[in-house]
């Protein structure tokens, strides 16, 4: 009878550290907005309540289990979603923002999956209007920010932080053996102090691959912080090239404003066509968890003649709450 008293308490001690050793947790972000949009040069303006203003709305499962020697098991399993209809934000998926297993360590971390792309770990690290809805860059034809690969799936990734410094490299497979269409990129970044600086590129293979640049750097004045961006688009001869200053400008504890001006400029290849834009954002907390915005953003596009051709207006003001 003691024998097995010891034994179950043995047994109730190492599944007490197997389960203190290992952690799943479910978290998400739901974001609403009411305001009204327009999407094209001779589009009507429309009323709209809409998803994901400032961040996407999301829900999922991410978790860890301690190897030992500090080695540790990782999991992620993310959905986006529409609040405003209920609707997958990627149709057909069920998890179509992220699905990644892998292992971290001293080494950094190494993940296979549906993993977010080493340029989309940078490519809102200085941009303006809170790297949102209202951040102009977003919606220019020809910018890195509107077509680089977010999400290149069937991805290795590896991705590691030693002090101010930090790195990551992806490489999606297009699993198709008539056609190359690969993604890789990879990315840099240091972060101390009150600099940021980050740089990453990114090749998709196509018939001609497509080359994407991308540089940011931020610099926290205390009063104000100063952002700025530098990106290159690249298929063959015809080239894109992105410019955006923003700052973000904190009146109190609870309130923050952020403003961006933004351009993208083709070469002659291209037309020599530009889109120009702004955007400004204000944040005001509730909670460490729950915030509302405001914020509006305007982008015009013109032929290398100087004949508008595109304008598209966002004005919305919304709420987002955190789990």
């Amino acid at each position: 009878m003691k024998k097995s008293l010891i034994a179950l308490a043995i047994l109730g001690s190492v599944a007490g550290v197997a389960q203190a050793q290992s952690s799943v947790t479910l978290y998400g972000i739901a974001d609403v907005w009411v305001g009204s949009e327009k999407a094209g040069l001779n589009a009507a303006s429309v009323t709209k309540v809409g998803s994901g203003g400032f961040n996407g709305s999301r829900f999922g499962l991410t978790g860890s289990e301690d190897l030992g020697g500090g080695l540790k098991a990782v999991f992620k399993l993310e959905q986006g979603f529409n609040i405003d209809t209920g609707t997958q934000s990627i149709s057909g998926t069920a998890f179509g923002r992220q699905a990644f297993v892998g292992l971290s360590g001293g080494f950094g971390t190494v993940t296979f999956g549906n993993v977010w792309s080493a340029m989309d770990d940078v490519i809102g690290a200085a941009n303006g209007a809170f790297d949102s809805a209202f951040s102009p860059l977003y919606s220019m034809s020809g910018s890195v920010h509107n077509t680089y690969v977010d999400r290149p799936r069937n991805a290795m990734k590896y991705a590691a932080a030693f002090g101010g410094f930090s790195a990551a490299a992806v490489v999606g497979l297009d699993e198709n053996a008539a056609v190359s269409e690969n993604v890789v990129d990879f990315n840099l970044g240091y972060g101390a102090g009150p600099l940021g600086v980050s740089f990453a590129h990114q090749i998709s293979n196509n018939v001609t691959d497509t080359k994407r640049t991308l540089l940011n750097g931020s610099y926290d004045l205390g009063a104000a912080k100063l952002l700025a961006t530098v990106g290159q688009v690249k298929t063959g001869v015809n080239k894109s090239t992105d410019l955006q200053f923003g700052v973000d400008v904190p009146l109190s504890t609870a309130l923050t404003l952020s403003g961006s001006i933004a351009r993208t400029k083709d070469n002659a290849a291209l037309g020599d066509g530009k889109r120009t834009g702004a955007g400004l954002a204000a944040k005001y907390a509730l909670s460490k968890r729950t915030f509302t915005y405001a914020g509006i953003t305007k982008v015009t596009g013109k032929t290398g003649a100087g004949v508008k051709n595109s304008e598209n207006r966002l004005y919305a003001l919304g709420l987002q709450h955190s789990f």
